[in-house]
């Protein structure tokens, strides 16, 4: 039997194996749903927050708004979060698959990309809360050692692994587009330097 929004949103946080166990044959859609409604929850109440001029401890930057009081910052958080959420869950997915499959996994990419998401209910939903916010970002990276282990039948230290696979190719991931990024900083910034070259002026 299916579990309902209700029946994740607090299973994952109480009950996290068996929600893990409950959720093992679904496909893509239903996580990519439920994820899509956490975002919308985050956003808005972490936007909320900020506009009210209150730092949120937030599980991402995005969500952090350095423009309390801006109607502009409110809008701006909403959208920030979305692209940042969205795009990140995708890597994530990915590098924990990785992960999984080196250690022997036996699930599949759906397996990777639902331990991702439910694994985020708890900082999701509660994680914008100022100052106790990490207590449940903490308890989701546990929930993503859990959905691992459930997911793709494996023991707890080859989850961990896994997990820990994951993290190092992420990072090593983001070192290097941050590289590039500045590299082209820097290049774009040389070029306006070279004389003759004529840059446009806002």
């Amino acid at each position: 039997m299916a579990l309902s929004l209700t029946d994740k949103l607090v299973g994952f946080i109480a009950r996290p194996v068996e929600s893990f166990r409950a959720v093992r044959d679904e496909e893509l859609a239903p996580p990519a749903i439920y994820y899509l409604v956490l975002l919308i929850i985050n956003a808005v109440l972490t936007a909320i927050v900020a506009y009210l001029g209150i730092k949120a401890a937030a599980q991402n930057s995005a969500f952090q708004l350095g423009m309390s009081g801006s109607v502009g910052a409110f809008v701006g958080g909403l959208i920030g979060a979305f692209i940042v959420g969205i795009i990140g869950l995708l890597l994530w997915s990915v590098f924990l698959h990785i992960g999984a499959k080196i250690v022997g996994g036996r699930g599949d990419f759906a397996d990777s990309f639902k331990s991702a998401v439910y694994a985020q209910t708890p900082s999701l939903l509660l994680g914008w809360i100022p100052i106790i916010g990490i207590i449940f970002t903490l308890w989701a990276i546990v929930l993503l050692f859990l959905g691992v282990r459930e997911l793709h039948e494996l023991d707890t230290t080859k989850a961990v692994i896994a997990v820990v696979i994951a993290v190092v190719l992420y990072i090593i991931v983001i070192t290097i587009l941050a590289m590039l990024g500045l590299a082209l900083f820097v290049g774009a910034l040389g070029l306006a330097s070279v004389p003759g070259v004529v840059t446009p002026v806002v």
